[in-house]
């Protein structure tokens, strides 16, 4: 028994030997890196990815399978450049949990982790046919990766539904992530990621941290990126939990600049159940929003003290959920409010407290909306709220514009539509301006949503200004970034007037005689503040910007009809146009309307670069009504047409005024200026012209006078426009008495509004039959007239040496200079008119006491621009 004893410990004693023997002799001799090639042809034959392995395969068995790479890199599917690649990774598993079916890895080092994710136009990643696992390889066989994911995610499939994993750890430096969107056109980058994990076990919860730094072009960004989470992963479950979340990002991030953004929260997703949950989620963002809409000081938090998703079940369930956001934009300060204080939704039933929400945009102008939802009932298939409410309104100064709607509001799950079903509401404007000082119009009609149809129809009716109103639209294309919406408006009459605010100069004469004690309060305290406050108080304010980004990503298009339209004094009738919003451009065509007896057609269009045009014929249009709705004055009558073609680009009113290229053209036939007779005036300045020759100066009398009117068969004149600048190229007036042209200089200054032109008129050379001989001394004669200054208050000038006149230039040398220059005589014979009572055809005050100082010549040239028509 001892002898058998002995020889069967030798026997193991030697078996050990031989063993130990055989396993340093392979050590020693085993070269994992004579595999490389076959392990490169295995990736590509089960994937159609090249693996590049740079670096040698270093091997060690016991106690732990320990294994290091470097220079590692994976290719995309069927092309050469890098999906991965890898600096240096290195790992050990230990072998004896092996023979119990557990893979037990020690800590894993990975250095240099460099991967190029791009997502193509089709929405498909470059790595998703290693995530699919019915894809085929060039071989016909299912990548090895996914096999293998297959088997061990894959429960109750033979020995490999055992399999467990559990890594003492992970850690990752010096990482870097490139992602580019090409579906939505967005490129971001994590750079110099450092993750660091504890024991990673299925199923049991580890903890994880993360650092990077996120930059990026398109959109702008760089910000520095911390995470904290306690994780739980059960991918055999497909069940994944995050508690204890703690992440913080500071920095940029597209619009968003000097922004402070923290989550915090639990959350938890079970894949097999579809369930989604969140418990005491916090967000919170502040920062500053740039670009087009900027906002300064934005402060934004999200808080939910539950949130539940269930898919599978179609069930929801909310719990004091909670939305603010406060910021500052330019002037103007905003505030938004949501809260949902407890929803639930199931297969049997649907019950919520109300839900509200505010907004308020306070500045010059202030907006106000509110929003609620009451009464919910149903089902989660089939739900409905019994009120839907929307309260909004707009303050401008003393005009506010309010919108007051509600409706049922139902959706069906199922069905996957619903609908706004019986809207009823008001909007309305109140204004001290208006005659009533309010004005209302009621509302009805009703909103479809029909995701299965993709289509979201409109349809309401209104009564305006006594007329019948009616808006229909259509909406196309939900899904995509550019839905499409068609509609029409129809209506009988609209006053935009009731919803315009007054013009400034309306404004400034209404608040005349209020702000007299104003004005003079404002004097005297004017007078004890010191010159540099002054200076900064009238400062001008920054002119307003025009922003028209909103046309961006817009496709709608629609026709308009409009019985009887009314802006401010002007009239238009049967107004049609069609609009069109495509690719950031605003064009309004085939505009076209009666007016004043003839016609108006046209088109316009802006576009998102601010870019503006116009183009207009008129034609057969009765000219006295059309200034006298649009001036407010009567000064010109007969039959016209004009042909206006207008471009300008600008960010500004400024800066389009000094863009406007173009050209503008008038013509009038048969008509007359009115508040001035020509043949009149001229009689009055020859016959003092002659009494200065005998050196007698008589009173002339005003040459404006609204009964008095001058006929003329033919009206011409063109504008011409680059950068703001004006040149009048054309003048033609003909009577029969006198021919106005265009002269040098000519020019009209639009941004500076002032003008210097030179008008020739010329007296007929022979008189008209029936008219005064005392005009003979000025037959033949061109008087050259000069207009210059602000538009407002331009200054006359009589160049008296320019004209070619044997009458006047007799004067000239016999001393009508001189004779000009005696003050007595002179303030005696020419007085200052009084402009308000010859406006009224009376005679002047104080003929025969002018004020003093007054330029004769000048008020013989202001007798002369009766010609004009001024």
């Amino acid at each position: 028994m001892n002898v058998w004893l002995k020889r069967v410990l030798f026997s193991l004693v030697v078996a050990l030997l031989l063993a130990v023997v055989g396993l340093a002799i392979f050590l020693l001799t085993f070269n994992p890196n004579a595999y490389k090639s076959r392990l490169e042809a295995l990736v590509f034959e089960r994937t159609a990815r090249t693996l590049t392995i740079g670096g040698d395969i270093s091997l060690s068995l016991f106690p732990r399978i320990g294994l290091s790479v470097s220079d590692v890199a994976l290719s995309n599917r069927d092309a050469k450049d890098t999906f991965v690649s890898i600096d240096s990774a290195r790992f050990a598993v230990a072998i004896w949990p092996l023979l119990s079916n557990q893979l037990v890895v020690d800590h894993v080092a990975v250095t240099g982790l460099k991967a190029y994710v791009v997502r193509d136009a089709k929405g498909r990643f470059n790595f998703s046919d290693l995530l699919d696992a019915e894809g085929v390889s060039t071989t016909g066989v299912a990548p090895a990766p996914m096999a293998a994911a297959a088997a061990v995610a894959a429960p109750g499939t033979g020995a490999g539904s055992d399999f467990n994993i559990d890594i003492a750890g992970l850690e990752l430096k010096e990482g870097r992530v490139q992602y580019i969107d090409l579906h939505d056109g967005l490129s971001t980058t994590l750079e110099q990621i450092e993750a660091n994990t504890g024991r990673v076990t299925y199923d049991q919860p580890f903890d994880a941290s993360l650092k990077a730094v996120i930059t990026g072009n398109d959109p702008v960004q760089h910000a520095q990126l911390q995470a904290q989470a306690l994780l739980r992963l059960n991918p055999r479950g497909q069940g994944y939990l995050a508690q204890k979340i703690n992440v913080q990002l500071s920095g940029r991030l597209g619009n968003l600049d000097q922004s402070q953004a923290t989550l915090r929260g639990n959350l938890a997703y079970d894949g097999k159940a579809r369930h989604f949950s969140a418990d005491n989620l916090e967000l919170a963002l502040s920062g500053n929003i740039v670009g087009a809409h900027p906002i300064q000081g934005l402060k934004a938090s999200l808080t939910a003290a539950q949130l539940r998703l269930d898919q599978s079940n179609t069930a929801l369930k909310i719990n004091k959920l909670a939305l603010r956001a406060v910021g500052q934009d330019g002037k103007r300060a905003l505030d938004l409010a949501l809260d949902a204080p407890a929803l639930a939704i199931s297969p049997e039933s649907a019950q919520a407290d109300p839900v509200t929400g505010t907004l308020k945009w306070t500045g010059d102008d202030t907006l106000a909306v509110s929003l609620g939802l009451e009464g919910l009932s149903g089902n989660a298939n089939e739900w409905q709220f019994r009120t839907a409410s929307l309260d909004g309104g707009l303050t401008q100064g003393d005009r506010l514009l309010r919108l007051q709607l509600t409706s049922p509001l139902d959706w069906n799950t199922s069905l996957r539509k619903g609908s706004l079903s019986a809207i009823k509401g008001d909007m309305g404007v109140r204004d001290r301006a208006l005659p009533s000082g309010s004005y209302e119009f009621p509302m009805i009609g009703n909103v479809h949503l029909d995701l299965v149809q993709d289509l979201l129809s409109a349809d309401l009716n209104a009564v305006i200004d006594g007329g019948q109103a009616a808006f229909k639209s259509q909406t196309t294309k939900l899904a995509t970034p550019q839905p499409r919406t068609q509609f029409t408006l129809n209506t009988e009459k609209l006053d935009l007037n009731r919803w315009l605010p007054a013009p400034p100069a309306a404004a400034a004469a209404k608040s005349g005689d209020e702000g007299k004690e104003a004005d003079k309060d404002q004097e005297k305290a004017a007078d004890a503040t010191d010159k540099p406050a002054d200076a900064a108080a009238q400062a001008p304010p920054a002119p307003a910007p025009i922003d028209l980004s909103f046309l961006q990503g817009l496709d709608v298009e629609g026709d308009v009809r409009i019985g009887d339209l009314r802006v401010r004094d002007v009239q238009l009738k049967s107004v049609a146009a069609q609009a069109k919003v495509q690719q950031g451009s605003l064009t309004v065509s085939k505009l076209s309307a009666n007016l004043y007896e003839g016609t108006l057609a046209g088109q316009f269009s802006a576009a998102a670069d601010q870019t503006f045009g116009l183009k207009l014929n008129l034609d057969k249009i009765a000219v006295a009504p059309l200034i006298q709705a649009a001036l407010g004055r009567n000064v010109l009558s007969g039959r016209g047409a004009a042909q206006i073609d207008l471009r300008a680009q600008g960010a500004t009113m400024d800066a389009l005024q000094r863009a406007l290229a173009g050209r503008v053209a008038v013509q009038v036939r048969d008509g007359a200026v009115h508040g001035v007779d020509a043949s009149r005036t001229l009689g009055d300045v020859s016959a003092a012209l002659g009494n200065v020759l005998k050196g007698r100066l008589d009173a002339l009398a005003s040459p404006f006078d609204k009964r008095r009117s001058t006929a003329f068969s033919t009206l011409d004149t063109r504008l011409d426009l680059k950068d703001g600048q004006g040149t009048l190229s054309k003048v033609s007036v003909v009577s029969d008495l006198v021919r106005v042209s265009e002269g040098k200089p000519a020019r009209i200054d639009v941004p500076g509004r002032s003008l210097d032109l030179v008008l020739q008129a010329q007296v007929a050379a022979r008189l008209p039959k029936g008219l005064d001989a005392a005009l003979t001394p000025l037959l033949g004669a061109t008087i050259p007239i000069r207009i210059a200054g602000a538009w407002d208050h331009p200054e006359y000038e009589v160049d008296w040496s320019g004209i070619r006149n044997p009458s006047i230039q007799r004067a000239l040398k016999s001393g009508l200079g001189e004779l000009l220059k005696g003050k007595d005589l002179i303030e005696q014979a020419l007085p200052s008119p009084d402009s308000d009572s010859e406006a009224a055809g009376e005679a002047p005050k104080n003929a025969a006491a002018p004020a003093s100082g007054a330029d004769p010549v000048e008020r013989i040239g202001k007798a002369l621009k009766g010609l004009l028509g001024q």
